[in-house]
């Protein structure tokens, strides 16, 4: 349906994130699911960081899609994140977690580089450097060791915990469908125009909550309190960029439990990682939280690089093996 400002109203209908710290499990599933969803967010003061993206190119407004074209942009767009996020299961990456609990100048109260390695069943972490230091080449052996044994019993269909784990992925791929989905419904789309960047045409829409929506669960009621903005890649329908912003509180159990504040941002950046597959290498969350009577700020960014297909369980099992053996090798040289 469209309106008479220009916006497009969808009524149809975002991939794990990084762990965010200072909140309980109540509150950190929605948060997670949020930046996810939106896929990013800049906070004010990150505007002089941002502004190298935001100004590298210049919006364009000639040529206008219509109706039926954006709505298809934004469709496929959604169907393309649903598909990179369950690529990124069977991708291997390196990230850099920097954390604090103030703004993200002070001195780093966490910074690790990590490679993740999915399972099937959840994902290994071997850590590779701390606040700038590299692990030693032992630790590393230590650590793939223990990755082989957890893709052991992640390739053993029979195995109880690889049922459990299995069952707790499929359970929040459903809850991240059913935010998919309800994106459509939750959201009115404006187009604002065309930017060019790094040689991609990119459609910039403006996302404003639907006052018409209706919550159909705890995981959707949230996007009520949110606004945001998308550049989409027009050739690849991927979504390249998302920034967002909280614009009211949100609280649980009627604010006894905690409260996330408004103004709290989320940005997500997206690159293509090989043919077809568009990846994160970027998320940056700030958001001020309450858990019960105590309140902490959330700063956090993420950097993921060297993303690499390493395949399900069995094969990243088979993979881990020759590397190990690799290692053995080089070091009895």
């Amino acid at each position: 349906m469209q309106r008479a400002d220009g916006a497009l109203n969808l009524k149809k209908s975002k991939a794990d994130c990084p762990h965010i710290p200072g909140a309980n499990p109540l509150m950190r599933r929605p948060l997670i699911l949020f930046a996810t969803l939106l896929t990013a967010l800049a906070v004010a003061s990150l505007h002089a960081r941002s502004a190298s993206l935001a100004d590298a190119g210049q919006l364009r407004t000639e040529n206008p899609p219509t109706e039926a074209e954006r709505k298809s942009l934004i469709e496929r767009t959604l169907a393309n994140q649903n598909t990179d996020d369950e690529a990124l299961q069977i991708f291997e990456r390196v990230e850099r977690h920097v954390v604090h609990e103030h703004d993200m100048n002070a001195a780093a109260g966490e910074d690790r580089t990590i490679r993740i390695i999915p399972t099937g069943a959840g994902s290994a972490r071997i850590l590779l450097a701390e606040h700038g230091r590299a692990s030693d080449a032992e630790a590393i052996h230590t650590q793939m060791v223990a990755t082989e044994h957890l893709l052991e019993g992640a390739a053993d269909s029979s195995n109880p915990q690889t049922k459990r784990d299995r069952e707790k992925i499929e359970k929040r791929n459903k809850d991240r469908k059913e935010l998919v989905n309800s994106i459509h419904e939750a959201y009115i789309f404006t187009w604002m125009g065309r930017e060019v960047r790094d040689g991609r045409t990119l459609s910039k829409f403006h996302l404003d909550p639907d006052p018409k929506y209706k919550a159909t669960s705890i995981r959707t009621e949230f996007l009520k309190h949110a606004t945001a903005t998308a550049w989409v890649d027009e050739k690849s329908a991927q979504l390249v960029r998302l920034e967002a912003v909280l614009m009211t509180d949100i609280s649980f159990i009627a604010g006894i439990g905690g409260k996330v504040y408004r103004d709290g941002h989320a940005l997500i950046e997206q690159s293509e990682v090989a043919p077809g597959v568009w990846l994160p290498h970027l998320y940056q969350y700030d958001f001020t939280v309450r858990k019960f009577v105590f309140t902490s700020e959330v700063h956090e960014r993420v950097e993921a690089s060297h993303y690499q297909r390493i395949g399900s369980a069995a094969e990243a099992l088979t993979a881990i093996r020759r590397e190990i053996s690799a290692g053995a090798a080089g070091r009895t040289q």
